[in-house]
């Protein structure tokens, strides 16, 4: 029996042509090192795979083999396909690509190359020939699709709710509904209960969904859109019953989701606001609702690892921060790299779970970072981040706590 391969007419790449095009091929998107704005290094996949070195394993190569697909001398095929879905898409390529570092002085050209977007065209073309999604890729879609599962991880829809039973002040009806999200109902459900303690000392009430799928964010890293449209529709649907005015997620994937490609998959604004769960707190307490106790005790140095859905690919780096110099009795210290140079934790983009060896390699270049402040309290806000960053912790067997921003708020109630 023959494989039958659909042809793709390569329409998504060829919407990426000026992007593609405009690359000069100077290598900032693998080499770059300036000390003066905290840039050393770009690409974190190029860097795990050391010594093999291969072009294709960071941006300039891969721009190179797209020039060559559009002028027909190369043609998509699954060896592509390995060697491109090995790419977080951190967007950590596109900081330093044609930027000059100085506020005031902005090249037209900075704003030609938008590199997740192409790593993304191109993983659409390479679904539509069929040559994705990967093994591992194709069952987190075929659960997402399930009636009975509607998430990533193969487990049941009642699992996925298990953690509202253990809760109190949710709400049917509200202003203000909470997306949960996979990832944190059924891998890191404590965190979701810690949420629910916090806006129970704030004395405030969020509503959930009823019904909630997968946002698709998994398939859309893929690049199957396809199978994300009924989920979209369908959670659309129930948030609207919610009544609600604003939607908060505590996932950075379910966040860059739902407020920069919802909005596109269906061609019109969103009928509500969506804001960062690090938004939602940091308002509690400046409007005086949550409380945190202070004590007597000596300041925690903590750190901050930018998640790259939340900083790189929505500019939201200060909410963070500004969240955590309001919690009492602790001190905020900086990585080396962060902000838009931060280092990524290797598991987005399908990383984590096609090639998780690759996604701990990654993760163990930011641990040792960590380990060089001689900080042992990592916060972020993304469950990916946490899980995979938790995972290289263990293997390392070091004292690093790696916590979501909401536990550590709630282990100071």
């Amino acid at each position: 029996m023959r494989l039958k391969i659909r042809m793709s007419k390569l329409e998504n790449i060829k919407k990426q042509w000026k992007a593609i095009m405009s690359c000069m091929n100077c290598g900032d998107c693998g080499y770059a090192i300036r000390p003066a704005v905290g840039r050393f290094l770009t690409c974190p996949v190029k860097e795990a795979k050391g010594e093999e070195g291969w072009e294709i394993w960071f941006s300039r190569g891969r721009m190179s083999v797209l020039k060559n697909i559009l002028e027909g001398k190369l043609e998509l095929n699954k060896d592509l396909a390995k060697y491109v879905y090995q790419c977080s898409e951190c967007g950590s390529c596109t900081e330093v690509c044609h930027q000059t570092h100085n506020p005031n002085i902005v090249l037209n050209t900075s704003k030609w190359i938008e590199h997740v977007e192409v790593w993304d065209a191109l993983r659409r073309d390479l679904v539509e020939a069929g040559f994705a999604p990967l093994e591992h890729h194709a069952k987190l879609i075929e659960y997402m699709n399930n009636p009975g599962m509607r998430n990533p991880y193969g487990e049941s829809k009642e699992k996925k709710f298990e953690w509202v039973k253990e809760v109190k002040g949710l709400s049917k009806t509200s202003d203000v509904v909470f997306f949960a999200g996979c990832t944190e109902p059924l891998r890191q459900k404590e965190t979701l209960i810690n949420l629910a303690k916090i806006f129970n000392a704030a004395g405030k009430e969020f509503s959930i969904i009823d019904d909630e799928w997968c946002c698709g964010s998994i398939a859309l890293r893929i690049g199957d859109i396809n199978s994300v449209k009924e989920n979209v529709e369908h959670n659309l649907e129930q948030i609207k019953k919610t009544g609600a005015t604003k939607l908060f997620a505590a996932c950075a994937g379910c966040y860059r989701t739902i407020k920069k490609d919802w909005p596109d998959l269906i061609g019109e604004e969103l009928p509500f606001e969506v804001i960062n769960i690090t938004e939602m707190l940091l308002d509690l307490i400046n409007d005086g609702s949550l409380k945190i106790p202070e004590t007597n005790t000596e300041a925690i140095k903590v750190v901050y690892h930018d998640p790259c859905h939340l900083g790189r690919h929505m500019g939201l780096y200060d909410p963070p921060r500004d969240l955590i110099k309001k919690i009492p009795n602790t001190n905020l210290i900086e990585l080396k790299r962060n902000r838009q140079n931060a280092w990524c934790c290797g598991a987005g983009g399908g990383v984590k779970s096609e090639f998780s060896d690759l996604a701990l390699e990654i993760a163990k270049n930011r641990i040792d970072e960590v380990k060089e402040t001689g900080i042992n309290i990592l916060l972020t806000a993304c469950p990916f981040c946490v899980g995979n960053l938790n995972d290289c912790v263990k293997i390392q067997n070091i004292n690093i706590n790696v916590l979501d921003i909401i536990d550590y708020i709630a282990s100071k109630l």
